[in-house]
């Protein structure tokens, strides 16, 4: 019996949510609802060209960090792709200084 009224309370809650999972109407540009979202932070650069981003949410006591590098496939100029490529398996398969799974 109180299997089946979880049942039932997952199912309720599943349809009632199912409208905001839903992918946005073909009609509306991705990019002016990603205009849509703000997320309050504040940002600032190091010395070392470092770009920082801060943002604040007090809802739970965690940390997180997150870094991202400008690097990548995206990133590299014309007549000089496939480095990305090459370093990540440099890093990720070991090299000659530094054998196997170093990372």
């Amino acid at each position: 019996m109180l299997f089946t009224r979880r049942l039932t309370i997952l199912l309720a809650a599943t349809i009632l949510a199912a409208p905001c999972l839903a992918a946005p109407p073909a009609s509306v540009p991705i990019p002016s609802l990603v205009k849509q979202v703000a997320i309050p932070h504040s940002s600032f650069r190091l010395a070392n060209g470092l770009t920082v981003l801060v943002h604040e949410d007090h809802k739970a006591p965690v940390v997180a960090v997150n870094i991202w590098y400008n690097v990548g496939s995206k990133d590299e100029p014309k007549g000089k792709t496939g480095f990305a490529h090459l370093f990540e398996h440099l890093m990720f398969n070991g090299s000659e200084n530094l054998p196997g799974d170093y990372f």
